[in-house]
């Protein structure tokens, strides 16, 4: 490494929020925080957003999250068009024979007509072009600063803050001093290690090679709209993803590293099993990446470190069996981004940062655990894909595989995982309920205290715009939706709200109300009577819920505001001042 030259003023940067890491992870978390106003610092060593495909999953939850940022259409446009992802074809090459196939297209559509879930379909869109849109979203932002070529060193914490020194592309080094900082580096990032944080879990599921290329495949996939085609033959098995449907796809397959090594597979190489996939020994392609991977399934014992929290791979390295990478990643930054927005703004304190690690874990860990149970039972099916080499491949294995095939459907189709947890913690008050693992495959609306608040449909009464509750919970707006007679409730929570100084939106619900229930759903969705009451967190899930009236609205209220701020009543703080102290 050359020498680091020290910035010629003595000017330190000084953010509320250091985020390190500019993949999707990261650049979510600078969105979210700009969107609430926090002045933010992303570094990211590459100087560029990822050039491989990488992930391509985006859920239907993570979906609806970027739809309350605006940026759900930008999103799909770029993805994979709906009519040519109809689902998951496995096949002994893309030319050659079909073994069976999960049609989920049809879901989809009798999910959408019936609108029971949300707003927003899952979408098939490539990190190679989802990353620029959410890059640009994050630039955006008045109050964040973007950086990348930028690599952090020297990273410490004391009581009040994060010190770091920061490079940029001219070889510059210049102070930080931040208040927080959000570790989004990834799975092969330094900062959890330099914390102190383990992973545990396995870290040898299997190593592999991505291969990007390009190719028209139009003659063998025209009338056939997979997004997913799993390959088997005696020359190679792996997982071909369609990132446009015609020109643009991914091929992974597994490697046994004790007889190969990844600097083999060179781009001639990679091409030759790419033929073999397709099936076409003369087809014209362009490799235009080759990357080598190792599939793992850990989890850190610890998402925070004092003022450092791990967020996505850095925090949950998890196979790509159930697409729940990067979507587990958003859904860390949004549960974690309102809460520094309040301690940061003086409107809450910071003991209610405890609650990232208590309510996200949980979720991780299903999601990790749930991969790898998606794995192995390919494997036991003999449906290994990316967790077997073409040196595994049995003929005899083909009618095991057409009968297992049926039975890999939560592999592909997991509404439950995606909409079905809950969190627990003391941002969620007023439950007895027992949490269990979700359904994978069935989702079940529920507005119970910690789930996330269910989608409904309903019509503004000024205006007559249809809208989506879930774009009603966003940022750092708290909201309270009422039943039909349940004015009390919104002016108990309005009081108790505005002068702790939060962001606070209150409707009723009904034929007189703020928001109309057209469709006559939202109160036995809700589970709450005429004068009953919802709060909603800024990140859509449920805080507290009372099916009725209250014999004291304004004193429970008073009581909720000060649960979720983790401070008595009424009381507010003046926003925390940036630090004078520069870094040693």
């Amino acid at each position: 490494m050359s020498s680091i030259k020290l910035s010629a003023d003595d000017q330190v940067l000084r953010p509320d929020v250091l985020i390190v890491g500019g993949g999707p992870c990261g650049l979510a978390a600078a969105i979210a925080l700009g969107r609430c106003g926090v002045r933010t610092l992303l570094v990211e060593r590459h100087a560029s957003t990822s050039f491989h495909p990488r992930g391509h999953v985006v859920s239907a939850r993570t979906m609806e999250i970027l739809r309350t940022w605006g940026l759900d259409d930008a999103v799909r446009a770029r993805g994979i068009p709906q009519d040519r992802n109809r689902g998951v074809v496995f096949v002994r090459s893309v030319a050659g024979e079909t073994i069976g196939e999960i049609d989920t297209y049809a879901d989809r559509q009798r999910n959408r007509l019936a609108e029971t879930h949300g707003p927003s379909a899952k979408t098939s869109c490539p990190q190679d072009v989802l990353e620029p849109v959410l890059r640009r979203a994050a630039e955006s932002q008045t109050s964040v600063d973007v950086r990348f070529g930028t690599q952090v060193q020297d990273l410490t914490q004391d009581d009040d803050g994060v010190c770091a020194r920061i490079v940029g592309a001219d070889g510059v080094a210049r102070a930080v001093r931040a208040r927080y900082a959000i570790a989004a580096d990834g799975a092969r990032g330094t900062l959890r290690e330099a914390l102190g944080i383990a992973l545990d879990g396995d870290e040898a599921l299997g190593q592999q090679i991505g291969v990007y290329f390009e190719a028209d495949l139009w003659p063998w996939v025209a009338k056939r709209p997979h997004l997913l085609w799993w390959i088997y033959n005696a020359e190679t098995v792996g997982v071909l993803i369609a990132l446009d449907g015609r020109h643009r796809w991914t091929y992974n397959f597994g490697y046994d590293a004790a007889r190969d090594a990844p600097e083999r597979f060179t781009p001639q190489r990679c091409a030759a099993i790419v033929r073999a996939a397709i099936g076409v020994p003369d087809l014209p392609l362009q490799v235009r990446d080759v990357r080598a991977w190792r599939m793992q399934a850990r989890i850190a014992r610890r998402l925070r470190s004092g003022r450092v929290f791990l967020a996505g791979d850095a925090a949950h390295p998890l196979p790509p069996t159930g697409g729940q990478g990067m979507n587990t990643a958003v859904g860390d930054v949004h549960n974690l981004c309102w809460k520094l927005a309040l301690v940061l703004r003086g409107q809450a304190d910071a003991s209610i940062l405890d609650s990232y690690e208590a309510e996200r874990l949980p979720v991780i860990r299903f999601n990790v655990e749930q991969s790898v149970r998606n794995a192995r039972r390919m494997e036991s099916a003999g449906l290994g894909g990316i967790m077997k080499t073409h040196e595994d491949f049995r003929e005899e294995d083909i009618a095991r595989m057409r009968e297992a095939i049926p039975g890999q459907r939560a592999h592909f189709d997991y509404h439950g995982q995606t909409f079905g947890y809950a969190y627990r913690s003391d941002l969620v008050l007023g439950t007895d309920e027992t949490v269990s693992a979700p359904e994978v495959d069935t989702y079940v609306a529920s507005a119970a205290p910690g789930r996330r608040a269910p989608h409904c449909w309903l019509r503004r009464a000024e205006g007559g715009a249809t809208v989506s509750t879930v774009e009603l919970f966003k940022d750092r707006c708290f909201t309270l939706l009422a039943g039909r007679e349940g004015q009390a409730w919104t002016a108990a929570f309005l009081k108790a709200a505005v002068p702790a100084g939060l962001v606070a939106h209150s409707f009723v619900v009904g034929p007189q109300g703020d928001l109309i229930d057209h469709g006559g759903a939202f109160h036995d969705l809700y589970g709450i009577g005429a004068e009953g009451a919802v709060l909603v967190r800024p990140d859509g899930h449920v805080a507290w819920r009372s099916e009725g009236a209250g014999d004291d609205a304004e004193k429970t209220m008073r009581q909720a505001i000060a649960a979720l701020t983790g401070r008595p009543a009424g009381v507010r703080t003046e926003p925390i001042q940036p630090l004078q102290k520069d870094p040693a």
